[in-house]
């Protein structure tokens, strides 16, 4: 009995060690088809992944080669010649323009200082003010104490240069009104194609041809008339940002070949000087040998009917300041 006994305990034990290895072999052979599965699934999350990136990226829209490019931060004028560029929709803008009469080398040294170069001497001023009225449209309107002009001029601006398009173009038209006494031909007409090229951001150069009509003076006693019927000329400029805000800005107008004998031996026009750009203001300092900031007396590289002189020294300012959205 007792054997029969042992013998019954033995076969048991025998049969749980085998069902235990079964257990522990079906548990193994789980785990690893479990780790299989994670790992087939790991995989295949992965490349799907993979796969919406490379379709993002695919249907990603190309950057459009007609966006303007951002201008050269010069405002709507260089120093006295229009620019390509205008403010946004419904922005206003107040400028003032100040040229000094006597040359800084007029005269003797004493005499120099005691003129403090000019800044005693009387001067050209005007104030003016525009408005765009429409996102590539510019109203301006602009009073002279030379002469009492009044000149008003609109300026559309046609195509900004973009990625696809090597230049931007505009043009402007108007009008000068002579409102001083004793002046006859009082009234100009004037049209004017801006076309700009700019550098990598940091540098523009223009071609202004110009066209105008009863441009220029000639005085004669106390009474003047225009110098041409008909004048053209083709003003340039340029202007180069040496620092984030500042500007070197140039410009040059050239003799015009039709000077009357009256006004031979004249030079070109020039103008040097720094514009700075803070917020909504514009500050620019020059030295020029013309006074002349209106369409019908710089288009004929005279002055109130005198030939200029290119080593004539004038200081001038212009200051701009803009109402409204600035960009």
């Amino acid at each position: 009995m007792i054997k029969k006994a042992e013998s019954r305990k033995q076969k048991a034990e025998v049969g749980t060690m085998e069902h235990k290895t079964a257990r522990d072999r079906r548990q193994r052979c789980g785990g690893r088809a479990t780790a299989s599965f994670c790992l087939l699934l790991s995989a295949f999350c992965l490349l799907m992944l993979s796969a919406f990136c490379l379709s993002a990226q695919e249907q990603a829209p190309a950057p459009n080669p007609y966006t303007p490019s951002r201008p050269v931060p010069l405002g709507d004028a260089l120093l006295s010649l229009p620019t390509s560029h205008i403010p946004t929709e419904g922005t206003w803008e107040v400028k003032f323009t100040h040229r000094f009469n006597q040359s800084i080398d007029q005269g003797s040294f004493s005499d120099r200082v005691h003129s403090l170069y000019g800044l005693d001497s009387n001067a050209d001023v005007g104030i003016g003010f525009s408005y765009v009225i429409t996102r590539d449209l510019q109203a301006t309107f602009m009073r002279s104490n030379v002469n009492d002009d009044i000149e008003s001029s609109l300026k559309y601006v046609v195509v900004q240069q973009a990625p696809a398009i090597p230049f931007s173009l505009a043009v402007r038209g108007g009008m000068d009104w002579r409102t001083e006494r004793g002046i006859i031909d009082r009234t100009s007409f004037f049209a004017q194609a801006i076309i700009s090229r700019q550098f990598g951001g940091r540098a523009e150069i223009f071609l202004i041809p110009t066209y105008a009509t009863n441009a220029g003076r000639a005085v004669s006693g106390n009474a003047s008339t225009a110098l041409f019927k008909h004048a053209a000329n083709v003003p340039v400029g340029a202007a180069v940002i040496i620092r984030p805000g500042l500007s070197v800005v140039a410009e040059l107008i050239p003799k015009n070949r039709d000077l009357p004998s009256s006004a031979k031996g004249g030079d070109f026009g020039w103008a040097l000087g720094f514009k700075r750009a803070i917020g909504g203001h514009y500050f620019e300092i020059l030295l020029t040998n013309s006074n002349a900031t209106q369409v019908d007396q710089y288009v004929t590289s005279t002055y109130q009917g005198s030939p200029l002189n290119k080593s004539d020294l004038h200081l001038g300012f212009n200051i701009e300041r803009r109402f409204g959205r600035r960009h």
